[in-house]
């Protein structure tokens, strides 16, 4: 297992991918993404500022991989990564649990169950890149709540539970899930492919992968 990668751990990286993806609206989040997988919700806002800064300060970051658990099975998704030196953070799996989600799940206990449960019943999970299988870990980050700041002030298609405005855009999360940390990428084109199946998750989708451009 990696013990880091640009001064940050797994867990570390795993908590950046949550802030990453429950800040990104309905319109651009891959988690709400329901038939064809649409490309332009796999790139956008990457790299965000801090993934800028861990390549400028270590000379290398983290780019995130987001999983498509409602898109149509076998989706192709074309992604553009600018050239340099990337980790890919691929979530094949994932759960993430808070208050603002359930109201019901009122102790941290309570919150820690529910996501390791569901992370639990997972039945496959493979992922595969350039014709090699990459092997995964499990990061249980449920110990402690982990605040998420800047949340899209709304209902969203992913968070039917609550009503966010209540929130004032900030929720505390636990979170549970298997990741997999591929080595930076050459120039040039790459295939990976994630696939994961639980009782009320499935992830089928192969990302198509165009590194080029200048060094950011």
């Amino acid at each position: 297992m990696i013990s880091t990668i640009a001064g940050l751990t797994q867990k570390d990286w795993s908590e950046k991918f949550w802030e990453w993806l429950l800040q990104t609206s309905d319109e651009a989040n891959p988690l709400t993404t329901v038939g064809p997988a649409r490309s332009w919700r796999y790139a956008g806002r990457q790299p965000t500022e801090f993934q800028k800064q861990c390549l400028e300060q270590h000379g290398e970051s983290v780019w995130f991989i987001a999983p498509a658990p409602y898109a149509e099975i076998n989706s192709v998704i074309q992604t553009f990564i600018p050239v340099g030196t990337w980790w890919l953070l691929v979530a094949p799996f994932i759960g993430v649990s808070a208050q603002e989600f359930y109201p019901s799940l009122d102790t941290l206990e309570k919150l820690r169950q529910n996501v390791v449960d569901v992370t639990d019943t997972v039945s496959e999970l493979w992922t595969i890149y350039d014709g090699f299988s990459v092997p995964w870990y499990r990061i249980n980050n449920t110990q402690s709540l982990i605040p998420i700041h800047n949340i899209p002030i709304k209902k969203t298609k992913n968070i039917l539970q609550t009503d966010l405005q209540k929130t004032d855009g900030v929720i505390q999360t636990v979170q549970d899930g298997y990741w997999n940390f591929i080595p930076p990428i050459t120039p040039g084109g790459h295939l990976l492919t994630i696939h994961s199946k639980a009782p009320t998750y499935r992830v089928d989708v192969t990302y198509n992968i165009h590194a080029t451009g200048p060094e950011l």
